[in-house]
């Protein structure tokens, strides 16, 4: 069973609830409590509207809510899902900013990861954490501490992405609804045995990103987004193929692609 997971939290919220906080002013937890409540709801009505002429809609269920940051989990069919739902978040979050971010200093970023469960990665249903006879899922494995690991290099307008997402993505039919950027590499703790991973960002292939001129002036990935073309999918998939090489080569392990829907 393939799972994606997908992470959406604020940016600039330490600042925001030290500020309010040191004045006193505990108005951030109604940001909070709305955000949190909200989001979920604003995501699910973008799904069915990007499925709305599809027989089925893909189920999106929160996983947990955590600090300033939700994370949600779904089960896509194949790769054209994988890619609406996308989509989907992406919209939402330009939605939501426009809503109820205009006069407030936070921004949405996201990371997108997906997850082979198995061997490697499992469920949990812990009993002790569920009420009134229900069941508790959690999820636990490397490659859910990988989403996690590339959270760190999430910016505001785009989703951070895994590169077996990426690679699901490369033969999606409908794949030029997203723009794909690889922006370099940098390494991640724990992960591919230090050996530095790639840094690809989507945006929505019609609004591309929308960065705040700040953020291109403090961040040189944003900058590095801002003025680059999409990347194309020959690049990417030698950046797939690179890193499956030195797993085999240097490790003595074989990571095949993930196939949605097998």
């Amino acid at each position: 069973m393939i799972r994606l997971f997908l992470s959406v939290d604020m940016a600039g919220s330490t600042e925001f609830k030290a500020r309010l906080t040191g004045q006193g002013n505990r108005g951030w937890l109604e940001t909070f409590r709305v955000f949190f409540t909200n989001f979920p709801l604003m995501f699910a009505g973008q799904v069915g509207f990007e499925f709305l002429d599809d027989d089925s809609t893909p189920a999106i269920d929160v996983w947990k809510a955590m600090g300033d940051e939700v994370i949600f989990t779904a089960q896509p069919s194949s790769p054209a899902e994988l890619s609406s739902i996308l989509r989907a978040l992406l919209r939402t979050m330009t939605l939501y900013e426009k809503k109820y971010f205009e006069r407030l200093p936070l921004r949405l970023k996201g990371t997108a990861w997906l997850v082979e469960f198995g061997e490697q990665n499992i469920e949990l249903d812990i009993a002790e954490l569920a009420g009134d006879g229900g069941n508790h899922i959690d999820f636990i494995g490397p490659d859910i501490d990988l989403g996690f690991r590339l959270s760190k290099f999430a910016r505001p307008s785009s989703l951070t992405l895994s590169l077996d997402l990426v690679e699901a993505l490369l033969i999606a039919p409908n794949r030029d609804q997203l723009s794909l950027h690889l922006l370099g590499n940098e390494e991640l703790k724990g992960v591919m045995f230090g050996r530095p991973y790639p840094v690809i960002w989507a945006c929505d292939a019609d609004t591309g990103f929308d960065f705040l001129p700040w953020e291109v002036e403090s961040c040189p990935l944003v900058a590095a987004a801002a003025s680059a073309e999409p990347t194309a999918a020959a690049p990417l998939q030698k950046a797939i193929a690179d890193m499956r090489l030195y797993l085999r080569k240097m490790h003595g392990v074989d990571r095949e692609p993930l196939k949605l829907g097998a």
